[in-house]
């Protein structure tokens, strides 16, 4: 009879790989795992967020005026007329 015996070096080679390739996937699976919980923290947390920004602007008293909004002068068209006029453009 004749059996076949494989090195036993290469038979420990073969399981190391396999082991290897065993962690490669779950090393895999746990970062895609991770990437999943970071996005839902990471929504979970800007939705705190907005809440709490609407709330401070509805416990702010006054009405709601944008910061970056100025408000134009009364007098605003007159000027720009009178200027136009002193160039000598008013009539065209």
């Amino acid at each position: 009879m004749w059996f076949s015996k494989e090195n036993p070096e290469n038979l420990k080679l073969k399981r190391l790989e396999e082991e290897l390739e065993r962690l490669k996937r779950d090393f895999l699976q746990i970062q895609q795992e991770w990437d999943a919980t970071q996005d839902r923290v990471s929504k979970v947390l800007r939705r705190m967020a907005r809440t709490e920004q609407a709330e401070d602007v509805a416990s702010r008293p006054g009405p709601e005026v944008p910061l970056t909004t100025v408000p134009p002068s009364t007098d605003r068209m007159s000027r720009i007329r009178q200027q136009l006029a002193a160039r000598g453009k008013a009539g065209e």
